[in-house]
């Protein structure tokens, strides 16, 4: 049976999800964006698209970060 995993290890999972869920989010937006572009032949949904996967990734990213400030405070 396997021991607990380093504490280094999840700190470092944890933060890597984190740093990579704002790029992630900002292609996705663009994808879509660009779908939606080719499909309706509205130009300005690519930047609306980068926008809007951008503010999600944002809130995201701060959803983790006070979900994890409060795991800290509370225990």
């Amino acid at each position: 049976m396997p021991g607990r995993p380093d504490k280094s290890l999840i700190w470092f999972g944890k933060y890597l999800s984190l740093a990579l869920t704002l790029p992630g989010c900002v292609i996705a937006g663009y994808l879509v964006g660009a779908l939606l572009d080719c499909w309706l032949h509205i130009p300005f949904l690519r930047v609306l698209g980068i926008l809007l996967g951008m503010l999600a990734g944002l809130l995201q990213v701060f959803r983790e970060l006070a979900r994890d400030e409060a795991k800290n405070k509370s225990g």
